[in-house]
Protein backbone atom coordinates (compact mmCIF):
# COMPACT_ATOMS: atom_id res chain seq x y z
CA UNK A 1 0.00 0.00 0.00
CA UNK A 2 2.95 2.53 1.09
CA UNK A 3 4.50 1.88 -2.50
CA UNK A 4 1.20 2.34 -4.29
CA UNK A 5 1.38 6.14 -2.48
CA UNK A 6 4.42 6.59 -3.63
CA UNK A 7 4.00 5.96 -7.04
CA UNK A 8 0.76 8.11 -7.21
CA UNK A 9 3.08 10.77 -5.41
CA UNK A 10 5.71 10.56 -7.87
CA UNK A 11 3.72 10.98 -10.83
CA UNK A 12 1.58 14.26 -9.28
CA UNK A 13 5.29 15.45 -9.40
CA UNK A 14 6.04 14.50 -12.71
CA UNK A 15 2.94 15.25 -14.54
CA UNK A 16 3.30 18.99 -12.32
CA UNK A 17 6.43 19.87 -13.57
CA UNK A 18 6.54 18.84 -17.30
CA UNK A 19 5.90 21.28 -19.95
CA UNK A 20 2.44 20.37 -21.17
CA UNK A 21 0.37 23.53 -21.37
CA UNK A 22 -3.60 23.28 -19.98
CA UNK A 23 -6.18 25.03 -21.15
CA UNK A 24 -8.05 26.16 -18.01
CA UNK A 25 -11.56 26.83 -18.87
CA UNK A 26 -11.96 30.92 -18.10
CA UNK A 27 -13.99 32.02 -14.70
CA UNK A 28 -16.31 34.43 -14.47
CA UNK A 29 -15.32 36.33 -11.06
CA UNK A 30 -17.88 38.67 -11.68
CA UNK A 31 -20.06 39.27 -8.14
CA UNK A 32 -17.49 37.74 -5.95
CA UNK A 33 -15.29 40.47 -5.10
CA UNK A 34 -17.03 43.30 -3.22
CA UNK A 35 -15.76 46.99 -3.43
CA UNK A 36 -15.78 48.47 -0.11
CA UNK A 37 -14.97 52.06 -1.08
CA UNK A 38 -17.98 54.01 -2.81
CA UNK A 39 -17.42 55.72 -6.09
CA UNK A 40 -18.50 59.09 -6.34
CA UNK A 41 -19.88 60.48 -9.13
CA UNK A 42 -17.68 63.89 -10.53
CA UNK A 43 -20.02 67.25 -11.18
CA UNK A 44 -17.54 68.53 -13.08
CA UNK A 45 -19.11 70.31 -15.89
CA UNK A 46 -17.53 73.00 -18.26
CA UNK A 47 -18.85 76.52 -18.83
CA UNK A 48 -17.82 79.39 -21.75
CA UNK A 49 -19.44 82.97 -21.36
CA UNK A 50 -20.08 82.91 -25.14
CA UNK A 51 -20.60 80.67 -27.37
CA UNK A 52 -19.67 82.86 -30.33
CA UNK A 53 -17.26 85.47 -30.74
CA UNK A 54 -15.36 87.78 -33.14
CA UNK A 55 -11.06 88.21 -33.44
CA UNK A 56 -10.72 86.41 -30.33
CA UNK A 57 -7.03 87.09 -28.01
CA UNK A 58 -7.83 84.45 -25.73
CA UNK A 59 -10.77 82.27 -24.26
CA UNK A 60 -11.85 81.55 -20.95
CA UNK A 61 -13.55 78.42 -19.87
CA UNK A 62 -14.76 77.60 -16.06
CA UNK A 63 -14.54 74.17 -15.16
CA UNK A 64 -17.41 73.99 -12.18
CA UNK A 65 -18.80 71.86 -9.75
CA UNK A 66 -21.96 71.70 -7.26
CA UNK A 67 -20.09 69.78 -4.51
CA UNK A 68 -16.40 70.08 -2.80
CA UNK A 69 -14.17 67.45 -5.35
CA UNK A 70 -10.68 67.67 -5.25
CA UNK A 71 -9.01 67.64 -8.51
CA UNK A 72 -5.37 65.77 -9.56
CA UNK A 73 -3.64 67.68 -12.73
CA UNK A 74 -2.63 64.84 -14.36
CA UNK A 75 -1.14 66.48 -17.78
CA UNK A 76 1.10 69.35 -18.60
CA UNK A 77 -2.28 70.78 -20.32
CA UNK A 78 -5.84 70.90 -19.13
CA UNK A 79 -8.01 71.06 -22.74
CA UNK A 80 -7.25 70.22 -26.02
CA UNK A 81 -8.44 71.70 -28.86
CA UNK A 82 -9.98 70.31 -32.06
CA UNK A 83 -11.09 73.22 -34.98
CA UNK A 84 -13.03 72.36 -37.75
CA UNK A 85 -14.26 74.69 -40.58
CA UNK A 86 -16.88 73.64 -42.83
CA UNK A 87 -17.46 70.50 -40.94
CA UNK A 88 -14.14 69.71 -41.96
CA UNK A 89 -11.29 69.18 -39.27
CA UNK A 90 -8.47 71.27 -39.97
CA UNK A 91 -6.32 70.89 -36.59
CA UNK A 92 -6.68 68.04 -33.87
CA UNK A 93 -5.01 67.79 -30.15
CA UNK A 94 -4.00 71.07 -29.94
CA UNK A 95 -2.88 71.68 -26.44
CA UNK A 96 -0.48 73.98 -24.21
CA UNK A 97 -2.53 76.73 -24.85
CA UNK A 98 -2.48 78.13 -21.44
CA UNK A 99 0.12 81.30 -20.92
CA UNK A 100 1.44 78.55 -17.89
CA UNK A 101 1.61 75.08 -18.32
CA UNK A 102 -0.05 73.37 -14.84
CA UNK A 103 2.19 71.05 -13.00
CA UNK A 104 1.40 67.29 -13.06
CA UNK A 105 0.28 65.64 -10.40
CA UNK A 106 -0.87 69.17 -8.23
CA UNK A 107 -4.78 69.40 -6.53
CA UNK A 108 -7.27 71.69 -6.79
CA UNK A 109 -9.84 72.16 -5.23
CA UNK A 110 -13.40 73.10 -7.28
CA UNK A 111 -16.88 73.86 -5.23
CA UNK A 112 -19.65 76.01 -6.95
CA UNK A 113 -17.99 78.66 -5.52
CA UNK A 114 -14.68 78.03 -6.44
CA UNK A 115 -14.20 77.22 -10.01
CA UNK A 116 -11.42 76.44 -11.98
CA UNK A 117 -10.91 78.95 -14.47
CA UNK A 118 -8.16 78.66 -17.26
CA UNK A 119 -7.14 81.20 -19.81
CA UNK A 120 -6.52 79.64 -23.58
CA UNK A 121 -4.34 81.61 -26.11
CA UNK A 122 -6.64 81.03 -29.46
CA UNK A 123 -5.25 84.06 -31.23
CA UNK A 124 -5.10 83.48 -35.29
CA UNK A 125 -1.24 84.40 -35.24
CA UNK A 126 -0.61 81.33 -32.65
CA UNK A 127 -3.24 78.71 -34.35
CA UNK A 128 -1.71 79.87 -38.03
CA UNK A 129 -5.54 80.12 -39.11
CA UNK A 130 -6.21 82.48 -41.97
CA UNK A 131 -9.90 84.26 -41.99
CA UNK A 132 -13.03 82.22 -41.65
CA UNK A 133 -15.38 80.52 -39.39
CA UNK A 134 -14.48 77.77 -37.64
CA UNK A 135 -15.76 75.28 -34.96
CA UNK A 136 -13.97 74.80 -31.83
CA UNK A 137 -14.15 71.79 -29.50
CA UNK A 138 -12.52 72.40 -26.04
CA UNK A 139 -11.66 69.01 -24.57
CA UNK A 140 -11.00 68.60 -20.48
CA UNK A 141 -8.67 66.58 -19.49
CA UNK A 142 -10.21 66.61 -15.98
CA UNK A 143 -13.10 65.46 -16.74
CA UNK A 144 -14.00 61.69 -17.43
CA UNK A 145 -17.67 61.86 -18.81
CA UNK A 146 -17.59 62.19 -22.36
CA UNK A 147 -20.95 64.13 -21.90
CA UNK A 148 -19.69 66.58 -19.97
CA UNK A 149 -15.69 67.02 -20.73
CA UNK A 150 -16.05 69.53 -24.05
CA UNK A 151 -17.46 72.56 -24.91
CA UNK A 152 -17.81 73.99 -28.45
CA UNK A 153 -17.61 77.37 -29.31
CA UNK A 154 -17.78 79.25 -33.03
CA UNK A 155 -14.97 81.52 -33.66
CA UNK A 156 -14.38 84.08 -36.59
CA UNK A 157 -11.37 85.72 -37.63
CA UNK A 158 -11.84 88.41 -39.65
CA UNK A 159 -8.80 90.65 -39.94
CA UNK A 160 -10.51 93.45 -42.24
CA UNK A 161 -7.74 94.45 -43.63
CA UNK A 162 -5.91 95.23 -46.83
CA UNK A 163 -2.80 95.82 -48.46
CA UNK A 164 -1.68 97.99 -50.71
CA UNK A 165 1.16 95.99 -53.18
CA UNK A 166 4.52 98.37 -53.50
CA UNK A 167 5.37 99.73 -56.85
CA UNK A 168 8.57 100.52 -59.16
CA UNK A 169 7.75 103.67 -60.59
CA UNK A 170 7.16 107.09 -59.24
CA UNK A 171 4.21 109.55 -60.51
CA UNK A 172 4.94 111.53 -63.71
CA UNK A 173 6.74 114.68 -61.92
CA UNK A 174 7.52 113.22 -58.12
CA UNK A 175 10.12 111.74 -56.44
CA UNK A 176 8.99 109.31 -54.07
CA UNK A 177 10.17 109.55 -49.95
CA UNK A 178 9.97 106.29 -48.03
CA UNK A 179 9.54 107.85 -44.34
CA UNK A 180 9.38 105.90 -41.39
CA UNK A 181 6.56 107.00 -38.76
CA UNK A 182 6.00 104.54 -35.25
CA UNK A 183 2.94 102.64 -34.71
CA UNK A 184 0.85 104.37 -31.95
CA UNK A 185 1.89 102.08 -29.28
CA UNK A 186 5.46 102.71 -30.21
CA UNK A 187 7.05 99.56 -30.44
CA UNK A 188 8.61 99.76 -34.29
CA UNK A 189 8.61 102.34 -37.55
CA UNK A 190 6.71 101.59 -40.03
CA UNK A 191 8.08 102.37 -43.92
CA UNK A 192 5.55 104.62 -46.06
CA UNK A 193 6.68 105.81 -48.90
CA UNK A 194 4.92 109.42 -49.99
CA UNK A 195 5.16 110.76 -53.58
CA UNK A 196 6.07 114.53 -53.46
CA UNK A 197 7.46 117.30 -56.38
CA UNK A 198 10.61 117.65 -55.61
CA UNK A 199 10.97 121.91 -55.24
CA UNK A 200 14.05 121.63 -52.57
CA UNK A 201 17.10 120.04 -51.71
CA UNK A 202 15.60 115.87 -51.69
CA UNK A 203 17.06 115.26 -47.78
CA UNK A 204 15.47 118.72 -46.81
CA UNK A 205 11.98 117.78 -48.38
CA UNK A 206 12.24 114.42 -46.83
CA UNK A 207 12.61 115.62 -43.27
CA UNK A 208 10.08 118.53 -43.56
CA UNK A 209 7.33 115.28 -44.83
CA UNK A 210 8.48 113.48 -41.93
CA UNK A 211 7.45 116.30 -40.03
CA UNK A 212 4.21 116.88 -42.06
CA UNK A 213 3.19 113.48 -39.92
CA UNK A 214 1.66 110.21 -41.63
CA UNK A 215 -1.76 110.36 -43.07
CA UNK A 216 -2.60 107.15 -41.36
CA UNK A 217 -4.42 107.64 -37.91
CA UNK A 218 -3.07 104.49 -36.84
CA UNK A 219 0.56 105.99 -36.77
CA UNK A 220 2.17 108.72 -35.43
CA UNK A 221 4.25 111.82 -36.13
CA UNK A 222 7.32 111.67 -34.38
CA UNK A 223 9.51 114.16 -35.89
CA UNK A 224 9.14 117.73 -34.63
CA UNK A 225 11.59 120.75 -34.57
CA UNK A 226 14.64 120.50 -36.50
CA UNK A 227 16.97 123.54 -37.33
CA UNK A 228 18.39 122.91 -40.52
CA UNK A 229 19.44 119.76 -43.04
CA UNK A 230 22.69 120.31 -45.47
CA UNK A 231 24.09 118.04 -47.88
CA UNK A 232 27.24 117.80 -49.25
CA UNK A 233 29.13 115.40 -51.10
CA UNK A 234 26.92 112.43 -49.68
CA UNK A 235 27.14 113.16 -46.08
CA UNK A 236 23.95 114.31 -44.54
CA UNK A 237 24.11 116.67 -41.08
CA UNK A 238 21.05 117.46 -38.94
CA UNK A 239 21.11 119.82 -36.90
CA UNK A 240 18.73 119.78 -33.95
CA UNK A 241 17.85 122.93 -31.33
CA UNK A 242 18.51 122.11 -27.80
CA UNK A 243 15.53 123.85 -27.12
CA UNK A 244 13.53 120.85 -27.69
CA UNK A 245 14.13 118.42 -25.56
CA UNK A 246 12.15 115.37 -26.46
CA UNK A 247 14.61 113.79 -28.87
CA UNK A 248 16.87 113.20 -25.79
CA UNK A 249 14.46 112.08 -23.21
CA UNK A 250 13.31 108.47 -22.89
CA UNK A 251 14.21 105.95 -24.52
CA UNK A 252 11.74 104.13 -26.56
CA UNK A 253 11.01 108.20 -27.89
CA UNK A 254 14.16 109.17 -28.37
CA UNK A 255 15.61 105.77 -30.05
CA UNK A 256 12.32 105.69 -32.41
CA UNK A 257 13.27 109.58 -32.89
CA UNK A 258 16.79 108.95 -34.04
CA UNK A 259 15.44 105.28 -35.98
CA UNK A 260 12.95 107.80 -38.13
CA UNK A 261 16.13 110.11 -38.90
CA UNK A 262 18.52 107.65 -40.13
CA UNK A 263 16.43 105.27 -42.37
CA UNK A 264 13.95 107.86 -43.73
CA UNK A 265 17.76 109.84 -44.40
CA UNK A 266 19.32 106.53 -45.98
CA UNK A 267 16.56 106.19 -48.20
CA UNK A 268 16.97 108.62 -49.95
CA UNK A 269 20.27 106.81 -51.24
CA UNK A 270 17.80 105.79 -54.56
CA UNK A 271 17.99 109.51 -56.10
CA UNK A 272 21.36 111.00 -53.69
CA UNK A 273 24.75 109.14 -53.25
CA UNK A 274 24.41 109.01 -49.11
CA UNK A 275 27.81 107.86 -47.25
CA UNK A 276 27.39 109.37 -43.84
CA UNK A 277 24.86 111.29 -41.48
CA UNK A 278 26.10 113.62 -38.65
CA UNK A 279 23.69 115.00 -35.80
CA UNK A 280 24.76 118.37 -34.86
CA UNK A 281 23.06 120.35 -31.62
CA UNK A 282 22.87 124.14 -32.12
CA UNK A 283 25.45 123.31 -34.81
CA UNK A 284 27.79 121.90 -32.63
CA UNK A 285 29.08 118.11 -32.55
CA UNK A 286 28.20 116.21 -29.65
CA UNK A 287 29.71 113.13 -27.71
CA UNK A 288 26.17 111.70 -27.00
CA UNK A 289 22.44 112.31 -27.86
CA UNK A 290 19.40 110.79 -28.57
CA UNK A 291 19.14 109.34 -24.56
CA UNK A 292 22.46 107.99 -25.03
CA UNK A 293 23.26 107.07 -28.29
CA UNK A 294 27.14 106.98 -28.66
CA UNK A 295 29.60 109.66 -30.60
CA UNK A 296 29.81 106.67 -33.15
CA UNK A 297 26.00 106.76 -33.61
CA UNK A 298 25.37 110.21 -34.01
CA UNK A 299 28.83 111.63 -35.70
CA UNK A 300 29.42 109.99 -39.56
CA UNK A 301 26.96 107.17 -39.00
CA UNK A 302 28.05 105.01 -42.42
CA UNK A 303 25.34 104.11 -44.73
CA UNK A 304 25.83 100.30 -44.64
CA UNK A 305 23.41 97.69 -45.94
CA UNK A 306 21.45 95.60 -43.37
CA UNK A 307 21.26 91.79 -43.73
CA UNK A 308 18.91 89.35 -42.11
CA UNK A 309 15.29 91.23 -42.06
CA UNK A 310 12.46 89.82 -41.76
CA UNK A 311 9.51 92.04 -43.26
CA UNK A 312 5.95 90.90 -41.05
CA UNK A 313 3.09 92.82 -41.54
CA UNK A 314 1.25 95.72 -39.02
CA UNK A 315 -2.28 96.53 -39.36
CA UNK A 316 -3.23 100.38 -38.41
CA UNK A 317 -6.27 101.52 -39.63
CA UNK A 318 -7.65 98.52 -41.61
CA UNK A 319 -4.74 98.55 -43.51
CA UNK A 320 -1.60 96.11 -43.37
CA UNK A 321 2.39 97.58 -43.70
CA UNK A 322 5.06 95.32 -43.96
CA UNK A 323 8.19 96.57 -42.12
CA UNK A 324 11.37 95.60 -41.21
CA UNK A 325 11.92 93.19 -38.44
CA UNK A 326 15.78 92.46 -37.62
CA UNK A 327 17.01 88.98 -37.31
CA UNK A 328 20.05 88.10 -35.44
CA UNK A 329 21.81 84.90 -37.28
CA UNK A 330 23.34 83.51 -34.42
CA UNK A 331 19.84 83.92 -32.80
CA UNK A 332 18.21 81.97 -35.84
CA UNK A 333 21.38 79.60 -35.91
CA UNK A 334 23.00 80.75 -38.97
CA UNK A 335 26.38 79.46 -38.84
CA UNK A 336 29.25 80.98 -40.42
CA UNK A 337 29.62 77.88 -43.01
CA UNK A 338 26.42 77.59 -43.76
CA UNK A 339 25.28 77.69 -47.64
CA UNK A 340 23.11 80.25 -49.15
CA UNK A 341 20.10 77.25 -49.13
CA UNK A 342 20.57 76.41 -45.38
CA UNK A 343 20.30 80.41 -44.62
CA UNK A 344 16.89 80.78 -46.86
CA UNK A 345 15.60 77.86 -44.53
CA UNK A 346 16.15 79.41 -41.29
CA UNK A 347 15.25 82.72 -42.23
CA UNK A 348 11.72 81.36 -43.59
CA UNK A 349 11.28 79.43 -40.12
CA UNK A 350 11.64 82.66 -38.34
CA UNK A 351 8.42 83.68 -40.07
CA UNK A 352 6.20 80.99 -37.60
CA UNK A 353 8.98 81.33 -34.67
CA UNK A 354 8.84 84.92 -34.30
CA UNK A 355 6.79 86.71 -31.76
CA UNK A 356 5.75 89.90 -31.51
CA UNK A 357 3.12 91.87 -30.25
CA UNK A 358 3.29 94.77 -33.03
CA UNK A 359 3.59 92.04 -36.22
CA UNK A 360 2.21 89.17 -37.34
CA UNK A 361 3.62 87.22 -40.20
CA UNK A 362 2.01 87.49 -43.61
CA UNK A 363 2.92 83.48 -44.16
CA UNK A 364 -0.23 81.09 -42.77
CA UNK A 365 1.96 78.49 -40.68
CA UNK A 366 0.14 75.93 -43.23
CA UNK A 367 2.79 77.36 -45.90
CA UNK A 368 5.89 75.08 -45.67
CA UNK A 369 9.76 75.30 -47.71
CA UNK A 370 10.02 72.18 -49.26
CA UNK A 371 13.54 73.27 -50.52
CA UNK A 372 15.82 76.38 -51.39
CA UNK A 373 18.45 76.43 -54.04
CA UNK A 374 20.80 79.46 -55.74
CA UNK A 375 20.96 80.13 -59.26
CA UNK A 376 23.16 82.69 -59.78
CA UNK A 377 22.20 85.50 -57.59
CA UNK A 378 18.10 84.57 -57.78
CA UNK A 379 16.90 82.17 -54.81
CA UNK A 380 14.43 79.65 -56.10
CA UNK A 381 12.21 78.77 -53.04
CA UNK A 382 9.81 75.74 -53.82
CA UNK A 383 6.85 75.80 -51.48
CA UNK A 384 4.36 72.90 -50.54
CA UNK A 385 0.92 72.41 -52.68
CA UNK A 386 -0.79 74.36 -49.43
CA UNK A 387 0.51 77.64 -50.81
CA UNK A 388 -1.72 77.60 -53.39
CA UNK A 389 -4.68 77.59 -51.22
CA UNK A 390 -4.18 80.08 -48.89
CA UNK A 391 -5.68 83.34 -48.40
CA UNK A 392 -8.49 82.12 -50.99
CA UNK A 393 -10.49 85.42 -52.89
CA UNK A 394 -7.71 87.75 -50.89
CA UNK A 395 -5.39 88.90 -53.94
CA UNK A 396 -4.20 91.67 -51.93
CA UNK A 397 -2.88 89.45 -49.31
CA UNK A 398 -1.45 87.13 -51.72
CA UNK A 399 0.92 89.90 -52.73
CA UNK A 400 1.33 91.13 -49.36
CA UNK A 401 3.21 87.54 -48.79
CA UNK A 402 4.74 86.80 -51.89
CA UNK A 403 6.30 90.58 -51.39
CA UNK A 404 7.42 89.57 -47.93
CA UNK A 405 9.10 86.91 -49.48
CA UNK A 406 10.63 89.41 -52.02
CA UNK A 407 12.16 92.26 -49.31
CA UNK A 408 13.68 89.34 -47.00
CA UNK A 409 15.24 86.88 -48.66
CA UNK A 410 16.53 89.53 -50.61
CA UNK A 411 18.50 90.94 -47.51
CA UNK A 412 20.69 87.66 -47.55
CA UNK A 413 24.09 88.53 -48.66
CA UNK A 414 24.31 86.92 -52.27
CA UNK A 415 20.56 86.95 -52.93
CA UNK A 416 19.21 89.90 -54.83
CA UNK A 417 15.80 87.89 -56.38
CA UNK A 418 13.53 85.02 -55.82
CA UNK A 419 11.58 82.92 -57.64
CA UNK A 420 8.71 81.06 -56.18
CA UNK A 421 7.43 77.20 -56.99
CA UNK A 422 5.13 74.88 -55.54
CA UNK A 423 5.93 71.04 -55.59
CA UNK A 424 7.99 71.83 -57.75
CA UNK A 425 5.98 73.43 -60.85
CA UNK A 426 5.66 77.33 -61.84
CA UNK A 427 2.59 79.13 -60.09
CA UNK A 428 0.11 80.86 -62.59
CA UNK A 429 -2.42 83.11 -61.86
CA UNK A 430 -1.47 83.50 -58.57
CA UNK A 431 -1.93 86.86 -58.04
CA UNK A 432 -4.09 89.82 -60.13
CA UNK A 433 -1.36 91.96 -62.03
CA UNK A 434 1.52 89.81 -60.67
CA UNK A 435 3.03 87.01 -63.05
CA UNK A 436 4.87 84.84 -59.96
CA UNK A 437 6.26 82.68 -63.34
CA UNK A 438 8.94 85.15 -63.59
CA UNK A 439 11.79 86.22 -61.11
CA UNK A 440 11.29 88.70 -58.74
CA UNK A 441 12.78 91.85 -57.45
CA UNK A 442 12.04 93.28 -54.70
CA UNK A 443 9.59 96.72 -55.31
CA UNK A 444 11.21 100.00 -55.06
CA UNK A 445 8.53 102.08 -53.00
CA UNK A 446 7.28 99.68 -49.68
CA UNK A 447 3.99 100.91 -48.52
CA UNK A 448 2.73 103.14 -50.77
CA UNK A 449 0.77 105.97 -49.03
CA UNK A 450 -2.16 106.46 -51.39
CA UNK A 451 -3.95 104.12 -53.04
CA UNK A 452 -4.58 106.17 -56.31
CA UNK A 453 -0.15 105.99 -56.34
CA UNK A 454 -0.94 102.66 -57.86
CA UNK A 455 -2.83 103.35 -60.55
Amino acid sequence: MRAFFNIVIIGLIGLLSSTYLFNLSPIDYKGTIEIETPVNESTLSLEVEEDKILNPESITIRHTATKEEVIKIVSNSIFNVDIYKDNKLVKSNINNLEPVSPSIDATISVNEDNPIITALNITQQNLGLEDGVYKFIFNSTLIADEDKSSASVTVTYDTAGNYYPAVNTAPAGTKGLTLYFPTKNAHTLIPVTRFVVEDKSITRMAIEQLQNGPMNNGLESIIKDVTNTTYNNGNVVIDLPSSYTAYNTGSTGAGLSYESFVKTIFAVDRYWPIYSLTFTVDRKNVDTYFHGKSREDINYLPNVEKNYLLYMAHKADNRYYLFEHPLYPEQIGIAENDSIEMRARKVFDAYSDTDITYGISPVPKTVTLNNASLQGRTLILDFNKEFLNVYKDKNDLRHMMVESFMYTFNTIPGVDSIKITADGEEIHDFIDALDTTQILYPPEFINPETIETQQ
